[in-house]
């Protein structure tokens, strides 16, 4: 059985002011995690790159440095240096998770994934 997840994004560093809540800033640090599981051996990729410029409905990142593990276990490791576009998708109620019952906006990449912003 494979059991595939859905890659996403999350962002370091937020704002802690109401007015600045949910916004995104040039140079802030994110996260893209990117992963799938066959068997019983959790293959994951962790990318991290900054964000270079934000628009009102799109964000790019310039991502800096790759690590791949399986089972938990860094199997290899990267540097990059590709900027990619991510687009808004849609604002969601988040159920699950590390950011569960809060509001967060989806922006999405076809190639990397999710960028997950808490409001």
């Amino acid at each position: 059985m494979t059991f595939f997840f859905k890659p996403y994004i999350i962002i370091i560093g937020r704002a802690k002011t109401k007015r600045e809540e949910g916004k995104m800033k040039v140079n802030e640090m994110v996260q893209i995690h990117d992963g799938y599981s066959r068997d019983i051996f959790p293959h994951e990729k962790f990318i991290t790159g900054t964000i270079v410029r934000v628009n009102k409905k799109s964000i790019r990142v310039h991502m800096t440095h790759a690590k791949c593990t399986t089972n938990g276990k860094v199997t290899r490791e990267y540097e990059m240096n590709q900027t990619a576009t991510f687009t808004f998708w849609k604002t969601i109620d988040r159920q699950f998770g590390k950011n569960a019952g809060r509001t967060v906006d989806l922006y999405k990449n076809k190639v990397y994934g999710i960028i997950e912003v808490v409001h």
